[in-house]
């Protein structure tokens, strides 16, 4: 009896310790030109590969998101341009990290759709800034929220059908000249989401562990495994917002970067974090 109890303790950890070393970046992209950094290959960094569900969102490159990096710029505005932008390449995600770097010239949301298997089942997180200045998980099952219509439309703003909303913590009267970038990092681990949102000034490193970035500002415990689906990039009217860094983890990916660059050497760091 004991004999089997020892092998069955033996058998779960390696089955951990497996699980765990197989989390890779499955995603990156940094919208700098020749990038060697990103994953899979430089051709996430171009907007033609960035293909939103609603054809009024148009993806164009920038070359002015604070720091002087390279960033993705959606130049559109009005409800009826919102919606989801898969990935590039994406569709196998249920567990890992999904982080961003945003600017805002404008007061409306941006957000992340992750595990989506079809037009209503999936998760959506929101980043709210002046006009919702909320952090929002909500589900596609109850709504949140169709392309080509804002927050209020779909009622997942103070509207009862969100999941989770909470003050984003950011204070009010946000800057909307570009010039202030913030961090925001969503963490799945089976039917746990955690959200962390703060000025990008703030954040230890962009591969920082998430016990680094303190206490998430959003949880969520009651998630469905829906299985593998994709991730995108959701926004609703976000007229000339940008976005500099996407990075998506997961299990099974692969790490297809220069060995000495910045992205291979905090690798073990982002790995670590779930």
């Amino acid at each position: 009896m004991k004999r089997t109890y020892l092998l069955t303790l033996i058998a779960l950890f390696s089955v951990m310790l497996i699980g765990h070393a197989s989390a890779q970046i499955i995603f990156f992209a940094d919208f700098e030109a020749n990038s060697s950094e990103a994953v899979p290959d430089a051709s996430v960094n171009d907007p033609a590969n960035w293909v939103s569900e609603n054809e009024g969102t148009i993806w164009a490159e920038a070359t002015e998101f604070p720091g002087g990096e390279g960033a993705l710029h959606q130049t559109q505005e009005g409800c009826g341009i919102s919606g989801d932008t898969p990935l590039p390449g994406v569709d196998n995600f249920s567990d890992g990290i999904i982080q961003g770097v945003f600017s805002w010239q404008d007061d409306d949301s941006v957000g992340f759709m992750f595990r989506r298997v079809g037009d209503d089942r999936g998760y959506l997180v929101v980043f709210g800034y002046n006009e919702t200045p909320q952090v929002i998980i909500g589900s596609l099952a109850d709504g949140c929220c169709p392309s080509g219509e804002c927050l209020s439309g779909c009622s997942c703003e103070n509207g009862g059908n969100e999941l989770v909303g909470v003050d984003h913590g950011l204070g009010a009267d946000l800057t909307q000249d570009n010039t202030v970038a913030y961090f925001a990092r969503v963490q799945v681990t089976g039917s746990l989401i955690e959200v962390w949102y703060m000025p990008y000034a703030d954040a230890p490193d962009l591969f920082a562990d998430s016990e680094e970035l303190g206490e998430p500002v959003a949880t969520y415990d009651g998630a469905d495994d829906l299985g593998p689906g994709t991730v995108g990039l959701w926004h609703e009217s976000w007229g000339n917002g940008r976005v500099g860094s996407v990075l998506v983890t997961g299990p099974g990916g692969t790490v297809a970067v220069d060995p000495h660059a910045k992205l291979s050497t905090t690798w073990a760091d982002v790995k670590n974090s779930y």
